[in-house]
């Protein structure tokens, strides 16, 4: 009880930096990650997963997992899991947690932001790839490096990981025409390098006693900006406009706002050359844009892939659903869907699923029906089709 409770003032510590993240969460009709951060630990989530660490070995931990590109994601995970994690807690003689109100909607919300922010980063490997990717040519660190570039060390040690990504951008025409005067490749980032190397220059800016606010961004400031600085004329978030470029929404991004921006750079060359062809301005960000600009992305990106009805009545026949719920939803073993489903949102289903989950396991052990798991996308389809089939 006592290692619980650490973990819980540990998260807790951790979570006050989603307090900046509320209005992002608000403007998308997401649930409270606050709230969600108190039920994590009052709903027993915290005795079997750790948060970077923080609760319990059980289960993975939530904040090293892969990233949650969306509701879907999540919501598959915790149903796929549900039967592994009904059988751990009648071993353990835990109380398995049930969802009221809007209780899992903040749950699902507080999981979604966990990566929103960056871990620490490693300053050791970040001294390593600032030589491997080539920027000791030209920026000077430690009293070390080239002066082509501006020197690094005016950097201020509490400067946030976003403004060091915004001045990076802003400096790419620049930078990558140097670096292909000297024959050296452009740099690219993967997994968390980004994050390692801001780790790196901000150990060795000039030291500051406070540090630099991280803006979470302004969604809708972030929306507007992807229309002014031209990101919609070449890409979609879930829809289809903006072909020439990738849809961000079905983008695996992965991991903090930071590493989109890393992934954003990584985009750099291509980029470029589908703007001068169609003699568009390279755009430059300023103040805290950037931060909007990937709050937008990463907020939008929740909602997920619009589901098919018709492919999701597909698998709710397929996975035997209409054995109990009748072909039509109107009930035999299990209750009558046309009666409950339609109107209700997919975190409202997610949540009655969840809940009928022991009964549900019960009666299809004793038919022989062998438990659904879903991906991301079959839950989106089967959740459309359960939110507006029986109309």
């Amino acid at each position: 009880m006592a290692e619980s409770r650490s973990a819980i003032a540990a998260i807790a510590l951790f979570v006050t930096g989603l307090v900046a993240a509320l209005p992002l969460a608000a403007q998308m009709g997401m649930g409270d990650p606050i709230r969600g951060q108190v039920l994590f630990a009052s709903k027993g989530c915290v005795d079997c997963h750790a948060i970077r660490g923080a609760g319990g070995r059980i289960g993975p931990d939530l904040g090293r997992t892969a990233a949650k590109d969306s509701f879907f994601e999540i919501a598959s995970g915790m149903w796929n899991h549900s039967v592994g994690m009904e059988e751990k807690i009648r071993e353990l003689r835990r109380v398995r947690p049930v969802f009221e109100d809007t209780e899992l909607r903040d749950l699902v919300a507080f999981v979604y932001f966990l990566n929103y922010f960056d871990e620490p980063g490693d300053a050791k490997t970040g001294k390593i790839l600032f030589t491997e990717k080539h920027c000791v040519q030209c920026h000077r660190v430690e009293g070390e490096g080239g002066r082509e570039g501006p020197s690094l060390e005016s950097l201020p040690r509490g400067v946030s990981p976003l403004r060091i990504a915004q001045g990076l951008w802003n400096h790419g025409p620049e930078m990558v025409s140097s670096m292909r005067r000297r024959g050296l490749n452009v740099p690219q980032f993967r997994g968390a390098e980004i994050i390692d190397l801001f780790a790196y220059l901000r150990s060795q800016g000039q030291a500051r006693e406070a540090r630099e606010f991280q803006s979470a961004g302004d969604p809708g400031a972030g929306e507007r900006l992807f229309a002014a600085k031209g990101c919609s004329r070449c890409h979609a978030v879930f829809g289809d406009e903006g072909e020439i470029g990738p849809d961000l929404g079905r983008m695996e991004f992965g991991g903090s706002v930071t590493q989109i921006a890393g992934r954003m750079w990584n985009h750099w060359p291509a980029m470029v050359e589908a703007m001068d062809m169609l003699e568009m301005r390279f755009p430059t960000f300023e103040e805290e844009e950037l931060a909007d600009l990937l709050a937008y992305v990463f907020v939008s990106r929740y909602a997920g892939t619009k589901g098919d009805p018709v492919r999701g009545r597909e698998i709710y026949r397929a996975e035997g659903c209409a054995f109990c719920h009748g072909l039509d939803g109107e009930g035999t073993l299990g209750p009558p869907l046309e009666q409950v489903t339609p109107g209700s949102d997919s975190e409202e289903i997610i949540q009655r699923m969840w809940n009928h989950a022991p009964e549900m396991w019960g009666e299809m052990g004793e038919h022989q029906i062998e438990w659904p798991r879903f991906e991301a996308h079959q839950l989106a389809d089967l959740l459309s089709f359960l939110r507006t089939a029986w109309e």
